[in-house]
């Protein structure tokens, strides 16, 4: 104890304008007319800034850490909240009391791939990964090369509560590389598929939605055979109604309840190219895909890469338009009439992969600094502090982040004392 307070007491007499904080970035609100009255959970980056972040009904900053190598699948999943670490590729599973509860990792060696995962409320969950196999392509196709290297083959595991594999689906066993005469199949390496999202159908089959070929494909969830093609050079169906023929290097397609399949269209290959959301119903057995809504944005924005998008239960539509070149992060709701109800906007080349509007709520008080957890601000919290410090473990948690970083500078140190006697001395 007394080693605690001289390291305390010399802290004090240091300048107190040692921190190096690193705010959340300044949003700018665009349009805010009564939207739909949920929390935004966002990650955004740019550059080295990484912010797993809340933002409240009232547009105001709820909660946020700086979130390093965390954050590219930041959601609310089943009744739980979880991301992706990047760095360690596996997902997390956090609680009200922001602890870490749970691990979620690919099996059969396979590094788990952020695109997209399934938490269900039952506590089974898919995961996606991504395989490279060798394969004599002279098999497939007239001058295929008999040692070519096929990256990105799809692999989605489905596991139980337990962590227990029940259901394997590899794209090389349930599809056929030789359809994909669009691709380069003679080359020495190619890739083959770019899978975005998971989505568990109405009818307990699973959609995937495949940038790299611009369709959403259905396969039996328990026997892996393909069922459908939508969209694409492979499309079981005729898409009608819709100006663009199509869609092109999309992200998130997913069933609504009404049985119509909502996406967020890149629109690389457009002429011209624009992004948009777009609203397709679905006629299985006539094989036909009629588009009913589509918005594009006023200022026409084209999102490179990244975009996300959410039909919302008021019928409201949240749109995240991903990597747009030369501006930053661009969010915003719609209603079913095309009017803009909300907007938030944040400095130039700041991105998001994936933004959701959702309700949740910590069990435990949000006031940083609080280290030790009994509603108040003051020395014991420095001398939590100063232990955690002392402490040694690999790295920061989610709680440590958000109530021991202090400064918001990704990692805890001096600097975190610093600022947090500055707290005290300067409410």
């Amino acid at each position: 104890m007394i080693k605690h307070f001289l390291i305390i007491s010399s802290i004090i007499c240091m300048s107190l304008v040692l921190s190096q904080e690193r705010n959340y970035p300044d949003f700018e609100i665009i349009v805010e007319n009564n939207p739909y009255p949920e929390d935004i959970i966002i990650h955004t980056m740019s550059g080295g800034d990484h912010f797993m972040a809340i933002i409240d009904t009232a547009l105001s900053i709820k909660w946020y850490i700086n979130s390093g190598s965390r954050g590219m699948g930041f959601e609310v999943s089943g009744d739980q909240l979880t991301y992706f670490h990047k760095d360690l590729q596996e997902w997390r599973v956090l609680n009200g009391f922001m602890q870490e509860t749970d691990t979620l990792a690919a099996s059969d060696g396979l590094s788990a791939d952020y695109h997209d995962f399934r938490l269900l409320s039952d506590g089974s969950y898919f995961i996606l990964s991504y395989d490279s196999i060798t394969v004599d392509m002279s098999q497939f196709v007239d001058n295929g090369n008999p040692q070519a290297t096929i990256r990105s083959v799809p692999v989605i595991e489905e596991f139980n509560a337990e962590h227990e594999l029940v259901m394997e689906w590899n794209g090389w066993d349930n599809l056929n590389i030789a359809d994909y005469t669009h691709l380069n199949l003679t080359a020495p390496e190619f890739t083959w598929m770019h899978v975005n999202s998971i989505e568990i159908d109405y009818d307990n089959n699973i959609l995937i939605s495949d940038r790299r070929s611009d369709d959403v494909i259905k396969y039996n969830r328990l026997n892996g055979e393909l069922i459908w093609y939508l969209g694409g050079p492979l499309s079981d169906f005729t898409i009608l109604n819709d100006p663009f023929g199509g869609f092109s290097k999309q992200h998130d397609a997913r069933r609504l309840d009404n049985g119509n399949i909502l996406l967020f269209d890149n629109g690389n290959g457009h002429d011209p190219p624009v992004s948009r959301a777009v609203e397709y119903e679905i006629n299985e057995e006539n094989h036909t895909a009629t588009m009913i809504w589509e918005y594009i944005h006023p200022e026409n924005y084209l999102a490179l890469a990244m975009g996300s998008i959410q039909r919302l239960s008021n019928g409201n539509t949240l749109i995240n338009w991903g990597t747009i070149p030369g501006e930053g992060a661009v969010i915003t709701e719609v209603d079913y009439e095309k009017n803009i109800v909300l907007e938030i906007t944040y400095p130039i080349a700041y991105h998001s992969y994936k933004v959701r509007k959702s309700n949740w709520d910590f069990d435990i008080n949000l006031l940083i600094g609080d280290t030790n957890l009994d509603n108040a601000i003051n020395i014991l919290d420095v001398i939590y502090l100063v232990n955690s410090i002392l402490s040694s473990y690999s790295e920061p948690s989610v709680f440590d982040l958000y109530k021991i970083d202090i400064d918001k500078d990704g990692s805890i140190d001096v600097t975190d004392i610093i600022q947090l006697v500055n707290i005290i001395l300067d409410p």
